[in-house]
């Protein structure tokens, strides 16, 4: 079984077999910028997150990369840290936590395989999605990005795809990378979090559900969340 709890934005903690692994923590509110006030609060505390084997960043801009957060459960459960070496030269960590990941590479932490994807998210020094594998079962979290030719190559269980429009795809996008992957699943993400990305998911499941796919979508609301064998 292999769960996947949804808090917010890009952020999700995927339970696999004997461990968790975080993506993209972001439970700051701290912003000075009203463009970027949070609409949707994060449905986590520090102290919800235990047990945490890995921790992924797909990008270094706040809203994935909650620097205090990570520093805090890394030190407390041992995790290790997986993201661009740009990213990890940011946190104030033991080298021992961290695991450096160029695009196309993989590594194997905790039973967990982990390959880095490439992101076109051009806002960003060095983006990337994330192709976790493990017991046979896939989950693929995209990161910030635009629709790509390289998902033709990526054949998930669970895809987590952005719908919100502004500085990712939008639901149309979306929906056609669901189309390029045919997932079992299919999740949408960072949307409604700011009002720049303010996005109704209902467009999202109701296209994916009127096509031939067999693609199920999976609308979650933050704190919720799904699992699947």
């Amino acid at each position: 079984m292999v769960s996947i709890h949804f808090f917010g934005h890009s952020f999700f903690k995927i339970g696999f077999p004997g461990r968790n692994v975080l993506i993209d923590p972001f439970i700051s509110t701290e912003q000075n910028r009203p463009d970027f006030a949070r609409l949707v609060n994060c449905a986590a505390k520090t102290a919800d997150l235990k047990d945490i084997a890995l921790i992924l960043v797909t990008h270094e801009h706040f809203d994935h990369f909650d620097k205090a957060l990570i520093e805090q459960i890394a030190a407390r459960d041992n995790s290790c840290v997986v993201s661009s070496a740009s990213v990890l030269q940011q946190l104030s960590l033991s080298k021992r936590f961290l695991h450096p990941l160029k695009m196309h590479q993989s590594i194997s932490l905790r039973g967990v395989e982990i390959r880095a994807m490439p992101a076109h998210h051009p806002q960003s020094f060095y983006p990337l999605g994330f192709l976790l594998t493990c017991g046979g079962k896939s989950v693929f979290h995209s990161g910030d990005t635009d629709l790509m030719d390289e998902f033709s190559q990526i054949k998930p269980d669970v895809a987590l795809l952005p719908i919100g429009g502004t500085y990712t795809m939008d639901c149309v996008d979306a929906i056609r990378a669901v189309k390029t992957m045919k997932p079992r699943f299919a999740m949408p993400m960072h949307y409604n979090t700011f009002k720049m990305i303010q996005q109704d998911p209902r467009e999202f499941k109701q296209k994916i559900e009127k096509s031939i796919l067999k693609t199920k979508s999976v609308i979650l609301k933050p704190g919720q969340s799904f699992s699947f064998k």
